[in-house]
């Protein structure tokens, strides 16, 4: 009896644990357990996390933000970037060659305006996204832009093997368009849906494209919500793209 009731407690306990494991990675349920999670406790052994004796409290966090000795003013300005939320990670460098529509003119009918917009580079946000994404910075690259101060330097980097890499050498000319002005876009494309709807379910807290529109631009985080909180997708996306809704959200198709 004793043993049986061993083995249940056993099992009981597994579950627990998976469930544990598993919550996290469930959109809308926190950073923990996710992609975004470098702790030990997390993803962050695959990048090179630093250890206990480094970072006793394997924390979460610090990755990307802190609370003391992060980007200053100048350091933004010399990083090319204008929105730093105390950030703590080293920022890239690289100039992107970005997305530009294909030739349509052989296309009956064809609509030259899409994306007639005026191209830009990545905008700051996006570019947070990038320092670890397009392979440039060391994932766990971070901490202390204070030179007095101590940090951690990673030695794992995103390249083009891996199904996170994004932009990788600065080639953005296969991925999804961002840095451009949305409404520039919206009022020549009659397929480009109004910034004011709202984005297709499941959208439980009424988001609309204008709510993830940063300056008006569409940029990385207009499609991933980085904290996984608010999303109701896998992948961090703000909309489960069952059906197309992510796309259609935004594509009047």
């Amino acid at each position: 009896m004793k043993k049986y009731l061993a083995l249940l407690v056993f099992i009981l306990g597994m579950v627990m644990v998976s469930s544990l494991l598993f919550a996290g990675q469930s959109p809308g349920t926190g950073i923990k357990l996710t992609s975004h999670d470098l702790s030990r406790a997390g993803r962050g052994l695959l990048w090179g996390a630093p250890t206990a004796v480094e970072e006793p409290l394997d924390r979460i966090c610090i990755y990307c933000h802190a609370p003391h000795n992060t980007i200053t003013p100048d350091q933004a300005v010399t990083a090319g970037i204008t929105y730093y939320p105390l950030w703590n990670h080293d920022v890239t460098n690289l100039t992107y060659l970005l997305y530009t529509n294909t030739e349509t003119g052989d296309v009956p009918n064809s609509i030259p305006h899409q994306l007639n917009a005026t191209l830009t580079q990545p905008g700051s946000i996006s570019k947070l996204c990038l320092s670890c994404h397009d392979g440039s910075v060391a994932v766990s690259s971070y901490g202390n832009f204070n030179p007095t101060s101590s940090r951690h330097t990673g030695t794992k980097y995103i390249d083009g093997t891996s199904k996170f890499g994004v932009g990788i050498s600065g080639n953005l000319q296969n991925h999804h368009p961002i840095g451009f002005d949305y409404t520039e876009v919206q009022i020549a494309d009659d397929e480009i849906r109004d910034p004011s709807n709202p984005l297709l379910p499941p959208n439980p807290f009424g988001l609309t494209v204008n709510d993830l529109l940063f300056g008006g631009k569409m940029e990385c985080a207009s499609c991933h919500d980085v904290h996984n909180t608010k999303n109701t997708g896998l992948k961090f996306t703000w909309v489960e793209d069952t059906q197309s809704n992510l796309c259609l959200s935004c594509h009047a198709k």
